[in-house]
C-alpha cells in the first residue's frame, strides 16, 4: 500500500510539474512565422512552428524557451503560463549578390556611379589580388600579362587564395563566437574546449558557410543546431 501511495504521489508530482505549453510565434506586424526552431533548455526538447506559427512543447513553469529563425533576431523567454505569444523582430535584410556576366563592366559602372554622386570608396582589405588567367584570356581582345602568367605557374595565386580563405574563415569564427549564444551549445553537450572542433565540423556544410559569410545570425543559429546531434554522435564513437 505504501509503495502504491508513493507511486501515486510521484505521478501526481510529475503531472503537476510537467505540462504541454502551446503558443504562437508572430512578427512585429502580427503575421505568423513558420519553421521557427524552439528549444526547451531544461529538457533540450526541440520543435518547430507550423505554417500558422503555432507550436506545442513539453515544459513546466520557469523553463526557458529559446526561439531561432533565419532573418529574425533570436528570442528567449521563461514559461509563466501555458499559452504563449512570442514576437520575433526581423533583422535588416541584405541585398543578395547579383551575378553579372561582364564583371568588369559592372565594376566600372559602379565606380562611375560612386563618383557621380560623390560617395567615398568603401574600406577594403589591403590584399594583393591573385592572378586570374581566365579573366585575362576572356577579355576582348585577350590580354597577355606576363606577371599573371608567372604567378599562376609558380603557385603564388593558389597560395594567396588559400591564405585569404583561411583569413576569412578565422574572421567568420570570431564573428560566430561573438554573436551566437555559446551557452546554448554548452548546455546541448558541446563543451567550450570542443567548440572550435564543432564549428569546423558544421562549416563543412555549404549552407552554414553561406550564413557565416552573410553574417546571418538567425540562419547560423538554426543551421548549427542541425549539426549538434551528428557531431555528438561522432565524438562519442572516438
Amino acid at each position: 500500500m505504501k509503495r502504491f501511495l508513493l507511486f501515486y504521489c510521484l505521478c501526481i508530482s510529475f503531472f503537476v510539474c510537467s505540462q504541454t505549453i502551446s503558443g504562437v510565434v508572430v512578427s512585429e506586424e502580427d503575421h505568423p512565422i513558420s519553421k521557427v526552431l524552439i528549444v526547451n533548455m531544461s529538457s533540450n526538447q526541440k520543435v518547430y512552428t507550423d505554417n500558422f506559427g503555432n507550436f506545442s512543447i513539453a515544459g513546466k513553469m520557469g523553463d526557458e524557451l529559446r526561439f531561432a529563425k533565419e532573418k529574425y533576431k533570436g528570442e528567449r523567454i521563461k514559461i509563466n503560463n501555458d499559452l504563449l505569444k512570442v514576437i520575433l523582430q526581423q533583422l535588416p535584410q541584405e541585398i543578395e549578390e547579383v551575378k553579372i556576366i561582364n564583371k568588369r563592366l559592372a565594376e566600372s559602372q559602379e565606380e562611375k556611379l560612386r563618383k557621380d554622386i560623390g560617395l567615398p570608396k568603401g574600406p577594403e582589405k589591403p590584399r594583393e589580388k591573385p592572378a586570374d588567367l581566365a579573366d585575362d584570356f576572356l577579355r576582348i581582345p585577350p590580354k597577355v600579362n606576363i606577371q599573371n602568367i608567372y604567378d599562376a605557374i609558380s603557385g603564388k595565386s593558389r597560395r594567396l587564395k588559400r591564405l585569404y580563405k583561411y583569413e576569412d574563415l578565422q574572421e567568420g569564427l570570431v564573428w560566430i563566437k561573438t554573436n551566437v549564444d555559446l551557452e546554448y551549445f554548452a548546455e546541448a553537450g558541446i563543451s567550450p574546449d570542443k567548440l572550435n572542433d564543432f564549428l569546423m565540423f558544421a562549416l563543412q556544410d555549404e549552407q552554414v558557410l553561406r550564413y557565416m559569410k552573410a553574417k546571418n545570425l538567425g540562419g547560423i543559429t538554426v543551421s548549427l543546431d542541425n549539426h549538434i546531434g551528428a557531431y555528438l554522435e561522432r565524438i562519442s564513437k572516438k
